[in-house]
């Protein structure tokens, strides 16, 4: 399986979030490269979540300008596979 898109996800996370060590992991285990956005720490990355999402529930996953807020692994694998 490869990714839809060549682009790089953007996974929006907050420290010590045991959903958002599974968001990594499922993200490592299928080779899906990404840049990690710390909401806590960095106002610019919550801003952009929240302009997508109008919400602040981590992980967010956004590719192409589409987000989804804690999908499931159907929803991940829709997106992003």
């Amino acid at each position: 399986m490869k990714p839809a898109a060549q682009t790089t996800v953007n996974l929006y996370v907050v420290p010590d979030c045991p959903l958002c060590a599974r968001a990594r992991d499922w993200l490592d285990g299928h080779g899906i490269s990404y840049v990690e956005r710390d909401v806590a720490n960095n106002f610019g990355a919550l801003r952009r979540m929240y302009e997508l999402t109008r919400q602040r529930l981590v992980p967010v996953f956004e590719l192409d300008g589409r987000a989804l807020v804690r999908p499931d692994d159907e929803a991940l694998a829709e997106l992003l596979l």
